[in-house]
């Protein structure tokens, strides 16, 4: 399976209807600086840098901080352009502006090997831990070709204690999640959290995805240099193999 990065998961989201943070990927700390200059503008807000790797834990790490002043940009992102995960070195961080969140949600799209068909699982609360609260999630069935069904994912929403609006707007997001994983032929796509703002909007705030080897090939927007996982940055021969 390929692996995208967060910013590039989130374009595939942005382009089937999910709202995500304003932001964009900095691969120099001066960049980084620049990013957050665009997203708080004069007001000098807070904004959120995340290095790009593949990895889960990344505030464990260091691999998350908030920052407002430039300076403190510069060095949080400076910082993080230095680390390694594993074998690889961070070659970018992803800038945000900071969301007021009011609630958060997991969804995850997968493909049920057992079922040979696609699911959709779903919690009423997001964020670490997610594993250990696997009693908490729901399993939503998907028909290959259209997704779930409305009413599975009516039934799903209506645990969470919603507005009709807000539980309107959640499951949309759910049918929203098939959508960009068909789009892209991908194995999984998991948003967590998927974030309710305190002025009432659904926004993905985090996202992963993986791609399956064999639809690598078939979409060359993506810019997957090789369909394989590697432990280890691919050497010259192995990109040509």
């Amino acid at each position: 399976m390929a692996r995208l990065h967060e910013y590039q998961g989130k374009a595939i989201l942005a382009a089937n209807g999910f709202k995500i943070p304003q932001g964009r990927a900095a691969s120099t700390a001066d960049d980084a600086v620049a990013a957050a200059k665009e997203i708080a503008g004069k007001k000098g807000g807070e904004v959120v840098i995340k290095i790009q790797a593949w990895t889960t834990g990344r505030a464990g790490i260091g691999g998350v901080a908030f920052a407002k002043k430039p300076d403190d940009v510069r060095a949080d992102a400076a910082r993080m352009l230095a680390m390694k995960v594993g074998q690889f070195p961070v070659e970018a961080v992803l800038v945000e502006e900071k969301i007021d969140i009011e609630r958060e949600f997991f969804l995850s799209f997968a493909i049920d090997d057992a079922a040979r068909a696609p699911v959709i699982i779903f919690a009423g609360g997001g964020g670490s831990g997610i594993e250990e609260r696997a009693a908490s999630t729901r399993r939503i069935a998907c028909d290959v070709n259209h997704g779930p069904l409305d009413s599975a994912v009516g039934e799903a929403v209506a645990s969470c204690g919603l507005s009709p609006a807000h539980a309107a707007k959640l499951a949309e997001s759910i049918q929203k999640l098939f959508a960009a994983a068909r789009s892209v032929e991908a194995r999984s796509l998991e948003i967590n959290p998927l974030v309710l703002t305190k002025d009432g909007q659904f926004v993905a705030a985090d996202c992963r995805i993986t791609i399956d080897d064999y639809a690598v090939v078939r979409h060359p927007e993506l810019g997957i240099e090789i369909s394989r996982e590697f432990d280890h940055p691919p050497t010259a021969l192995e990109r040509v193999a």
